[in-house]
């Protein structure tokens, strides 16, 4: 059954929904998404909620649909209320840690390896298909190496501390697009750490580098917290995901490669920031010219 058809028959709204789930009805801007773990959306929601109040914003609400439900066939629907929206009020809240709730870096770890080996597995699947397309293969492979690079630095987490752990926070779950509506929308959350916030919001251009700064000498980070921040910059996750999911298009990956410079400065200038707190592991590659 397609979204339009769900969103017809539970709520009574016939429109045609563009990929991304935005749409427009009776001047109100909506979003309808399908959600794989109702009861995660909901803990993330909740949380969303509280955190909204404190930055003095509504953002989105939840609709209940003919039923008087919130889930309809695993989909939500939210409804979009606009109001001015201090960035850096919302800097500030959201990047506060949730109380007593912490995640240990070896589970960190063993998640992205399992990743890692999921993208190898798969990878002569889509060599198979990308035959003539050698530069999705050498991309793939490049970013498997980056992810490498990851895991040693949270290996040198857990050379100092086996039980090393992390604060939890409200995450983008991945990089979005630069607009209020995008930034404040909770089914772009997750509960997961403030460096994976930090990492998204970076590229997502909602930050630069002085407001890194700015935020490591305004809030408190523990030495765990930096030295995976720096593991986070590396990790492909955005990549990684697109490819497990089949989402790479032709123009995806022109665009990966188009920005390989602007990420190899990235990794240049968060270590230069983060080195000021901590000692990196030095990665002699980020500084040579022989990236793909």
């Amino acid at each position: 059954m397609s979204m339009s058809h769900i969103l017809k028959m539970y709520y009574g709204i016939d429109v045609s929904l563009n990929e991304d789930g935005y749409f427009h009805y009776q001047n109100q801007l909506y979003y309808f998404c399908f959600v794989p773990d109702v009861g995660k959306f909901l803990d993330t929601y909740r949380y969303y909620r509280y955190l909204m109040h404190m930055c003095g914003i509504e953002g989105y609400s939840l609709v209940k649909n003919h039923n008087q439900d919130i889930v309809s066939q695993q989909h939500i629907l939210l409804m979009y209320h606009s109001g001015t929206f201090a960035f850096s009020s919302y800097l500030q809240v959201f990047m506060q840690p949730l109380p007593y709730q912490k995640m240990k870096i070896r589970d960190i770890k063993e998640q992205w390896i399992h990743k890692i080996d999921c993208v190898r597995e798969h990878v002569q699947d889509y060599a198979y298909s990308f035959k003539h397309d050698q530069d999705m293969i050498s991309l793939i492979y490049y970013y498997c190496g980056i992810a490498e690079n990851s895991i040693n630095i949270l290996n040198e987490i857990l050379i100092i501390d086996q039980e090393a752990s992390i604060t939890l926070s409200l995450s983008l779950t991945y990089p979005v697009q630069n607009y209020v509506y995008e930034i404040v929308n909770p089914a772009n959350y997750t509960i997961s750490t403030r460096p994976r916030q930090i990492v998204n919001l970076l590229r997502s251009h909602f930050i630069t580098y002085q407001n890194i700064q700015e935020l490591l000498e305004s809030q408190y980070y523990d030495v765990y917290e930096i030295i995976y921040l720096y593991a986070r910059i590396l990790y492909p996750s955005t990549f990684f995901d697109q490819f497990l999911k089949k989402q790479l298009s032709t123009q995806d990956i022109q665009n990966y490669y188009f920005h390989l410079e602007e990420e190899r400065n990235m990794y240049k200038e968060m270590m230069d920031i983060l080195s000021f707190y901590v000692t990196l592991p030095k990665i002699s590659w980020i500084n040579d010219n022989n990236m793909v």
